[in-house]
């Protein structure tokens, strides 16, 4: 199959915009009409907003593949992935590898239209800060499955996790495929399978369209590395580990929920820029604790910046808005990322050589993550603005807060990088569910 995979993926189109979620919605219609004896599409349930959901299931084979795009709707790559998918299902009968496919294009729809304004601007980075939105944890569908543990205790399922979970259970995948997009690096995979063979094979796909491997961890302290570019993916039980007994701002992900099945799960991120030194494994001459010393200071300043300038104008925030939410959990999210990199300290992994791929991903994080909050920042004053609600102390905010992203932009816009074309992002998705749903009717 990769040689016929490898052939297609050339020849995939060059790929100008991200879809919006009226454009993924009419792409699968338009998939049914074309191939009205091997697509079904319907909808499982609907947005918190009133949003349809829907699904495209694609052959007859006796089991499923599940692809699930949108989980996080600041990272739309999966619509054009999905897009591509269905296309290529219904086209090379030989890529449905015998089994049936489910195609979800977005599953948060509520969440994509609060991104929207930058999706036909890949690569502007002003536009992508000034627009972002990514919910609060509590309010992601990808991470609001129940966990009934006493630590941590989640059961607040959103009615898109809903539609997701009876999904699950009803086509008990053998393949989860989670789409996702990272901001700066290399690609990387998350997984819930322990196999080589398969971690070797996610691994090869990113090089397919030279685009660097990720070979740093960086986004969850502790997760373990089956191969360079492939992470096993932690549960919600590892992630609140030490945290008090009490009920978390997070529940299990789907891939942990479709574990239940026997489903392995796969989870591609693919970077908007790439970074050669994001594969490069030779030693900086620094230890791992200088690194993340350096990562600490930047994101404590940070912090403290955003965090000062929404207290000087708090009282005057009137609004109760997906924004604010998100603002809460980005700052909550940046303190935690540090905590958990502070456990480094005085550990043997604290005292191991740092490689350039360590040193450039946590020189690369608070850049990703500060241009995040300053972004959601300015979204919680501008709403304030749009509604009339103008005293001082709104507007002196939104001119610090102004300030405060266009200096992290102009910062970010000097890193060394490069825009990874839409074509490639999509193509590394498409061959790493390829390749790995191939892999699981071989084995």
């Amino acid at each position: 199959m990769t040689d016929a995979l490898r052939k297609v993926l050339d020849a995939l189109p060059e790929l100008g915009r991200y879809p919006t979620v009226d454009e993924s919605q009419a792409e699968l219609d338009e998939l049914a009409a074309r191939y009205p004896d091997l697509v079904t599409v319907r909808r499982i349930g609907t947005s918190r907003l009133g949003e349809p959901i829907r699904v495209a299931s694609i052959g007859t084979g006796e089991r499923d593949a599940l692809v699930l795009g949108g989980p996080h709707p600041n990272e739309p790559v999966g619509g054009l992935t999905v897009r591509e998918l269905g296309r290529l299902l219904c086209a090379e009968p030989w890529s449905r590898a015998g089994l049936r496919w489910q195609l979800v294009p977005c599953i948060d729809p509520d969440g994509a239209r609060l991104n929207e304004t930058w999706y036909g601007v890949p690569g502007d980075r002003d536009a992508y800060g000034r627009g972002f939105y990514r919910p609060a944890m509590d309010e992601q569908p990808e991470w609001t499955f129940p966990h009934l543990a006493e630590t941590g205790y989640f059961d607040r399922m959103l009615p898109e996790t809903v539609a997701l979970a009876r999904l699950i259970d009803e086509v008990r995948p053998v393949l989860l495929a989670s789409l996702h997009n990272a901001e700066y690096g290399g690609a990387f995979h998350y997984t819930t399978a322990t196999d080589p063979a398969l971690a070797e094979l996610l691994a090869a796909v990113p090089g397919w369209f030279g685009v660097p491997l990720q070979h740093a961890v960086y986004e969850v302290p502790g997760s373990f590395q089956l191969t360079p570019g492939v992470l096993r993916m932690p549960t919600v039980a590892e992630l609140t580990e030490g945290a008090p007994p009490g009920d978390g701002s997070f529940g299990a992900s789907s891939g942990e929920y479709a574990s239940r099945h026997g489903a392995v799960t796969v989870i591609t991120e693919v970077p908007m820029w790439a970074d050669p030194r994001a594969a490069d494994s030779l030693p900086t001459g620094r230890l791992m604790d200088e690194i993340v010393t350096g990562l600490l200071a930047e994101l404590t300043g940070a912090e403290e910046a955003v965090t000062g300038v929404l207290d000087s104008a708090r009282s005057s925030v009137l609004l109760n808005t997906p924004h604010q939410r998100a603002l809460t959990d980005v700052l909550t999210g940046m303190r935690r990322i540090g905590a958990g990199w502070r456990r480094l300290a005085g550990t043997a992994e604290g005292a191991r050589p740092a490689t350039v791929a360590d040193e450039s991903a946590f020189l690369a994080l608070p850049h990703t993550l500060r241009l995040r909050a300053a972004g959601t920042l300015l979204r919680v004053l501008d709403a304030e603005r749009a509604s009339g609600n103008v005293p001082p102390a709104i507007r002196a905010a939104h001119a610090r807060a102004e300030a405060l992203f266009t200096g992290w932009r102009e910062a970010a816009d000097r890193q060394p990088g490069t825009l990874i074309p839409l074509r490639a992002q999509a193509g590394i998705q498409l061959g790493s569910i390829l390749a790995t749903a191939a892999h699981l009717v071989r084995t």
